[in-house]
């Protein structure tokens, strides 16, 4: 009997940080071949064409328009592309790479071609807003303010470069960046829970490495109960709501409801840091909730997830290969 071949997996652009943890992830796997471009080619369309012909899968860890140009000149090969850039997250022939949305999401990506993998902080903002829009709670022109505190490793190799040799004294502090309200990961938030108001969106990088804590507040009684019903929407409600939506997922986690612990309790933003998983807090009380997503903005927020995308196109268990 044929042993039937491996999967044949590549990336270009490895060299980056998202590149990196994904080469790092893949490298040590035996259910896929992982190939290399050669060094001096890394950077070598007609080298990458010549791959995108013989691969399955082609994982994109570049600049927005060197990912556009990537795209164009790999058509026609039969290539299977996942994109971590920003270039093709509100594209409409791409497919999110968000599975844990819905059933109906997680098999668009298994039948795709074409994968946008989620940004970091986008990542979080969904993760809260998109089951309460779905669940009918919240309305989509709420006035939302959403606070994203990450590590310094998501800014790159010139950003961690400059923590870890040339640290300055203006590094040493947090310091909040997007201050004209366009942060480039605002449209996909947009598009994929449907607001029709924009969020004030607060991204602030601090002195730590990996990790990030993306954090929204509700007023209860600005929120609706679905289809009209009298009442009002309280804490158990947003923790139900949440379970509902990532019921028999691995690696979105809902933590449990302990309010009393959680409102004396210190959370620290690199918590989930080396993780491939994303955990939801629900914290206040019936009239102000917080609701917080920790996760490591290198893994579910950027070469996790497309890994876990890989694997469902691949046919793998979606947590296959992930640090959990």
């Amino acid at each position: 009997m044929t042993q039937k071949s491996l999967p044949k997996v590549f990336i270009v652009g490895e060299s980056g940080t998202t590149g990196l943890r994904l080469h790092d992830r893949l490298s040590g796997r035996k259910d896929i071949d992982l190939l290399s471009l050669p060094e001096d080619k890394k950077k070598d369309i007609d080298t990458i064409v010549s791959f995108a012909k013989e691969a399955d899968i082609m994982f994109l860890c570049l600049p927005d328009d060197a990912s556009r140009e990537i795209v164009k000149a790999t058509e026609g090969t039969g290539i299977r592309i996942l994109d971590t850039s920003t270039a093709h997250r509100t594209k409409e022939d791409w497919v999110y790479g968000f599975p844990e949305l819905s059933e109906q999401q997680k098999d668009a990506i298994a039948k795709a071609d074409k994968v946008a993998v989620p940004g970091c902080h986008a990542s979080g903002v969904i993760s809260i807003l998109y089951p309460l829009v779905k669940a009918g709670v919240l309305p989509i022109n709420y006035p939302l303010h959403c606070f994203s505190l990450t590590g310094y490793s998501g800014g790159g190799k010139s950003m961690i470069k400059d923590y870890e040799e040339n640290m300055r004294e203006e590094l040493k502090a947090p310091r909040q960046y997007g201050l004209s309200q366009k942060h480039k990961h605002l449209p996909e938030i947009m598009k994929v829970c449907k607001l029709c108001e924009e969020p004030i969106f607060s991204p602030i990088v601090a002195d730590y490495v990996a990790g990030m804590q993306v954090t929204i507040g509700f007023h209860t009684h600005f929120l609706q109960l679905p289809c009209g019903l009298p009442g009002s929407v309280d804490i158990d409600d947003f923790h139900e709501i949440y379970k509902r939506c990532y019921k028999g997922s691995n690696i979105v986690k809902i933590s449990d409801l302990t309010t009393d612990e959680t409102n004396g309790l210190f959370l620290n933003a690199n918590k989930d840091a080396g993780k491939d998983s994303l955990t939801i807090y629900i914290a206040g009380n019936d009239d102000r909730i917080l609701v917080l997503a920790s996760f490591d903005n290198l893994g579910k927020g950027a070469s996790g997830a497309a890994i876990e995308c890989m694997n469902i196109m691949l046919g793998f268990p979606a947590e296959t290969g992930l640090v959990l």
